[in-house]
């Protein structure tokens, strides 16, 4: 072949990678589908006569066996496309499908758009894996932030009335107090006990008398405001704290109590064979305005004080603390 017959050659290679080969990359970047077209390709099982049941090509059209894991090259098991490229690319059916640079061009840039392609779609996968994960460790979070409120409204909550338990009261008094000390504030604090409440136990049974203090839970949580908190402070005693409240609100609020719960009837039965009898029963309530410098102590102490002072004098009535 003469010098001019070998630069027409190389001059006809050149044109064919600038129609067939670049304008591929400009269309791959936007186009996954994009492939170089090689009309020399064979079918690898049909070039060695295979006839290995197992591979992933015997008896398909498919023909770039380099890009397609599975296949039996030679009889061994061949695995990805990073593992058996370097051996694929020296096969004869990858050397007969490239006749000339172009299609070798061609085939290579087909392998790195595959192997972009498939690094695409596993970060992909990867990113959708993540944004799962992520869903469900923000549902796992907020499913163990409820579980905690849960558990915490247990910690702080008498099983049989459903109001706020003694323990938690402490809690809540320190916070008022805090509260009266930064600013002009004031709370006032109700204390009540059921008045023969033991009469109850002794002749209807406990479980009669347990029904009584749940009755009054219930009915507390109807007579007070929403930002108002009850405490079952022991046994049939029970502590209601009243923010922002002063002397008069807190006796309109325990009247009401006191009246309610006296119009209230339970039918209870000494026995199981015995027949229902109608009862009811009264409370006592003192009640108390908290006064700067009082600690939680002393403020209970008063409020104690006002209620027994409403017991001994005659049940079933409301009295306010001395101490003011």
């Amino acid at each position: 072949m003469s010098d001019k017959e070998k630069a027409e050659a190389c001059e006809k290679i050149l044109e064919r990678i600038r129609r067939e080969i670049l304008p591929l990359i400009d269309k791959a970047i936007n186009d996954d589908t994009v492939y170089f077209e090689n009309p020399h390709l064979i079918q690898c099982w049909s070039k060695k006569n295979c006839t290995h049941a197992k591979c992933s090509l015997l008896g398909k059209e498919a023909v770039r066996c380099w890009q397609t894991a599975g296949t039996y090259c030679g009889g061994l098991a061949q695995g990805n496309f990073v593992d058996k490229h370097r051996n694929c690319t020296q096969c004869d059916v990858f050397i007969e499908a490239c006749p000339t640079l172009v299609e070798e061009l061609g085939e290579y840039l087909n392998n790195l758009f595959y192997l972009l392609r498939m690094q695409k779609g596993l970060a992909k996968n990867n990113a959708e894996r993540i944004e799962y994960l992520n869903r469900e460790l923000l549902s796992s979070l907020a499913n163990l932030d409820n579980k905690n409120r849960e558990i915490q409204e247990l910690v702080i909550t008498d099983k049989l009335t459903g109001l706020y338990n003694r323990h938690y009261l402490l809690s809540v008094l320190e916070d008022e107090l805090f509260r009266c000390e930064r600013k002009d504030y004031i709370f006032s604090l109700l204390m009540l006990d059921i008045d023969d409440f033991k009469s109850i136990n002794d002749i209807y049974g406990h479980l009669s008398g347990d029904s009584i203090l749940s009755e009054l839970g219930i009915m507390i949580k109807e007579v007070l405001r929403k930002y108002d908190r009850c405490f079952r402070y022991g046994g049939e005693e029970f502590v209601i704290v009243l923010p922002e409240t002063d002397m008069t609100i807190a006796w309109m609020i325990a009247e009401r109590l006191r009246k309610q719960f006296s119009q209230k009837n339970f039918m209870l039965r000494r026995s199981e064979t015995d027949s229902p009898e109608s009862v009811s029963r009264t409370v006592s309530i003192g009640y108390t305005t908290y006064q700067a410098g009082m600690t939680i102590n002393q403020l209970l102490e008063v409020v104690d004080e006002a209620l027994y002072t409403a017991k001994s004098g005659g049940k079933n009535q409301v009295v306010r603390s001395n101490e003011f």
